[in-house]
């Protein structure tokens, strides 16, 4: 058997069982929905009745204490006045003043509509009528006390008539009849009511809604079922025809796409699913060869971040350069919007502050986070990588600090040192970027919203962490070399800095000291009688005595001041924007430092306490000479005068 002939038998069979079925499932639905649309119509009556009455009792409500606010603040007459403003702009058709002869009044006055005689319904009642009189008005009371005591009463009232309850019935599209004590009630509407429903929420109304007749429905459904029988066989064959040759079509394109040619395209016939099957096949091809030239240019573009990055971790130690390229290569590769590298702080170990970021990230300042606080602190102080949606600046259990971009998704991944690094014991003015690091945490890369609206997925925390391990050998390369660096600067066993460091500190101070005529001072300071020590209890005593000079030294100077050793037991200290007097005054302090009590330290017989004094020459660049060795020669002539006036004192170049 064909194909088409397969498909014109299944046709008939599958198709007109279904329809009869169908037509007498649909049969029983209307009539359902007949009933359903009458209850729905009847409590979509009641709700806008019960809705449009609550308005009407707000309204009256409000006016009522409008009228009675203006009379506690201007008196009678603004009273009046709110409620002829209300009255007149139909928000109420009457307001009655009553219980205000103290006030001025004698007996009560109305403005508006004439108070109606009968049964009133207060607005703040939910008790379903009960009264004996015919209902005639909705109101709602509010009361003034007076100073004197006495009490003013406002109510405002809108009045059920007939006219009343026609509003409600076009309002609700359906017939409203009240239900009180009259003998012809009050009725209103057109809907040609089959169903009534009972509320008392405000006013007891019966409320009736049409009812809905489908039996033209049911001849309309046996037509329906009897031309769709006739067409039915017809369409078979159509059907069976028409279907057959675009599917060999695709059969045919698909075969071709399979081995690999992806600029093959399908006919299309008509507008009909087949013809979409089509177009969809066509789009599939289109979108797959586009993908196919955008990966292949996504890795020709990676090719060259790599490539990028690759030269600058190499030919670099511009750390901030070198987590730009590492953040931007991380970005481009898991389609980030925004990113930021996030490295401790040098002076705070416990604080994280950007030094790399790209995109939007929504903040006026650099990012910054202490460990443990907001979302990003938290991973960071975890150690342990995340990604995610934020919802209401919320991710897991961990609200977003105000120092964090604002985004809708993350991923970050904390990044540890290999190695210890000291970078304690002092270290050059450029601010090495880390503290010191013993394989702790050295910072977080973080990258937010993905394109797309995307959510980050676990690959994506595969590749930062190679991108994160790449940051940690920039950040630890860098440290190496500062510290390096600065062991090159320094001398090794006081911490202080060394003959060379110190050169080049005097002549770039001499340099502004001519450029901008400002002084500095610098201090030679020597131990007296220091030969003896290392004659008397040996060099390691001799060294012990060094080191605690130099940090009785740094303790006394100030944070822009620079401590040298130059040589042996003698020292410099450079004071920048100082002149004579204030050299005089940090000589003399120092000088107290060190002879104010003893140097303790260990020999081989035991702890011992050494007395220990300083001669200090104070020379002043701009004063006493202009440049690096002059100045150097000043302090020294200085420091010898010291020496010749007896040790343990200061004297100032000549």
């Amino acid at each position: 058997m064909s194909l088409r002939s397969r498909l014109t038998t299944a046709f008939l069979v599958v198709v007109l069982g279904p329809v009869l079925v169908g037509a007498v499932f649909v049969a029983a639905v209307m009539s359902h929905l007949a009933d359903s649309r009458g209850e729905a119509l009847a409590d979509s009556a009641v709700t806008m009745v019960d809705s449009t009455l609550g308005t009407i009792c707000e309204r009256i409500q409000a006016s009522a204490a409008a009228v009675a606010l203006n009379y506690r603040s201007g008196g009678e007459a603004n009273a009046a006045e709110m409620a002829q403003l209300v009255v007149d702009r139909s928000v109420v058709d009457g307001v009655v003043f009553s219980s205000i002869a103290a006030a001025g009044r004698e007996g009560g006055t109305d403005i508006g509509v004439e108070a109606p005689e009968g049964s009133w319904v207060d607005c703040g009642e939910t008790a379903a009528y009960a009264g004996a009189d015919p209902i005639v008005a909705l109101g709602a009371q509010a009361e003034v006390r007076n100073t004197d005591g006495s009490t003013a009463a406002f109510s405002a009232f809108r009045v059920v008539d007939q006219e009343f309850l026609g509003r409600l019935a076009r309002v609700a599209d359906a017939d409203i009849i009240l239900q009180d004590s009259r003998s012809d009630p009050l009725e209103a509407g057109g809907a040609d009511a089959g169903r009534w429903d009972y509320s008392d929420s405000f006013l007891p109304l019966s409320i009736g809604t049409v009812a809905t007749d489908v039996t033209p429905m049911y001849w309309t459904l046996a037509a329906m079922v009897t031309a769709s029988a006739v067409c039915a066989v017809g369409l078979a064959a159509w059907l069976a025809r028409s279907t057959t040759r675009p599917l060999a079509e695709l059969s045919a394109a698909a075969e071709r796409v399979s081995e690999g040619d992806l600029n093959v395209r399908v006919p299309v016939h008509g507008r009909d699913e087949v013809a979409q099957l089509a177009l969809t096949f066509n789009r599939m091809t289109a979108q797959t060869q586009a993908y196919v030239q955008a990966l292949t240019a996504s890795r020709d573009q990676m090719r060259g971040q790599l490539g990028r990055l690759g030269q600058t971790l190499t030919a670099t130690l511009d750390l901030d350069r070198i987590l730009e390229v590492i953040l931007d290569t991380a970005m481009v590769t898991a389609g980030a919007e925004a990113g930021v590298i996030m490295l401790v702080d040098v002076d705070d170990a416990d604080q994280l502050r950007e030094r790399a970021g790209e995109g939007d990230l929504g903040l006026d300042q650099p990012a910054s986070i202490r460990l443990g606080e907001g979302i990003v602190g938290a991973i960071a102080a975890g150690g342990v990588p995340a990604h995610g949606r934020i919802v209401d600046g919320k991710f897991e259990d961990r609200v977003r600090a105000d120092t964090e971009p604002d985004a809708r998704t993350i991923a970050a991944v904390p990044f540890r040192g290999r190695q210890p690094v000291d970078m304690l014991g002092g270290r050059p003015e450029a601010d090495y970027g880390a503290p010191r690091t013993d394989a702790g945490v050295l910072g977080v890369l973080v990258l937010y919203n993905r394109v797309a609206g995307e959510d980050f997925e676990p690959g994506d925390v595969d590749t930062l962490r190679t991108f994160a391990g790449q940051a940690s050998v920039a950040v630890e390369n860098v440290l190496l070399h500062r510290q390096a660096e600065r062991l090159s600067l320094t001398d090794p066993l006081t911490g202080l800095w060394n003959y060379r460091f110190m050169q080049t500190s005097l002549r770039r101070e001499a340099e502004r000291c001519r450029r901008y005529q400002r002084p500095s001072a610098l201090l030679a300071i020597d131990l007296d009688r220091f030969k003896d020590v290392n004659d008397t209890y040996g060099h390691p005593v001799g060294d012990q005595v060094l080191i605690e000079l130099a940090r009785r030294i740094t303790a006394q100077i100030r944070e822009v001041d620079l401590a040298f050793r130059h040589g042996g037991e003698e020292f410099m200290v450079l004071l920048p924007e100082t002149d004579a007097v204030g050299a005089s005054v940090v000589a003399e302090r120092l000088g107290r430092a060190v002879n104010v009590r003893g140097f303790k330290v260990n020999d081989a017989s035991g702890g011992r306490e050494l007395n220990v004094t300083v001669s200090i020459g104070v020379a002043v660049l701009g004063e006493h000479a202009d440049t690096a060795t002059g100045v150097l020669a000043a302090a020294d002539e200085a420091l010898y005068a010291a020496k010749a006036a007896g040790r343990d004192t200061w004297r100032v170049a000549v």
